[in-house]
């Protein structure tokens, strides 16, 4: 089979790391409003290329995640939590939300005929490892508290935009809607990995 490589920006022969054997990420829905079908697009490519996969002999594993805290209304770290803004609209919890959406997506999915992934696992229970990841971070120097948030450092890596073609040009103020100052952060591409009550209060 072959597939675009991002990374080299060509198409190349599929050469799975273990003989046999597939295992897929993809990434989940944040489960604050019902799926709509730009959403849904991107869950049915992802099952047919499993899909083709398995036809093609190969065991599949397939994770997914379900974002049910953390994600913002604005992609400029602004804005509030999607799942508190879904909350508040509905006057239920944020775990009555998740709970409600996320069965509402798989409905969606299976009249779809897409197949729900081998592993599905909110974001709330892997708290405890995103702060183990951030912590070796910050020991490595990947990252830094600044205004009692905590931002990946874009600088460190040797090769950090070679997933796509932006710069810190694009970051500028005004240049898209959603990018604002942060005066925070040590360079313009670095982005919060975790906030603290400097941003929220709960």
């Amino acid at each position: 089979m072959l597939l675009y490589n991002t990374l080299t920006r060509t198409r190349e022969e599929l050469v799975p790391h273990e003989n046999g054997k597939i295992k897929m990420y993809t990434c989940g829905p944040t489960v604050y409003h019902f799926a709509h079908i730009g959403n849904l697009r991107t869950y049915m490519m992802e099952d047919v290329l499993e899909k083709a996969l398995r036809y093609l002999g190969y065991d599949v594993t397939r994770a997914m995640n379900i974002t049910d805290v953390g994600h913002l209304t604005s992609d400029a770290d602004e804005g509030e939590d999607k799942m508190v803004k879904g909350a508040k609209r509905e006057h239920k919890t944020v775990l009555e939300i998740a709970k409600q959406y996320t069965d509402a997506f798989f409905a969606d999915c299976k009249k779809l005929n897409v197949k729900k992934p081998d592993v599905v696992v909110p974001a709330t229970s892997e708290v405890g490892e995103f702060i183990r990841v951030i912590e070796r971070l910050l020991e490595t120097g990947y990252a830094y508290e600044a205004g009692g948030n905590i931002y990946f450092d874009t600088s460190k890596p040797k090769q950090y935009n070679v997933f796509h073609d932006f710069g810190e040009e694009d970051l500028e103020e005004g240049v898209r809607e959603g990018v604002g100052v942060d005066g925070n952060k040590k360079n313009k591409t670095d982005f919060v990995l975790w906030f603290t009550k400097s941003k929220f209060e709960d």
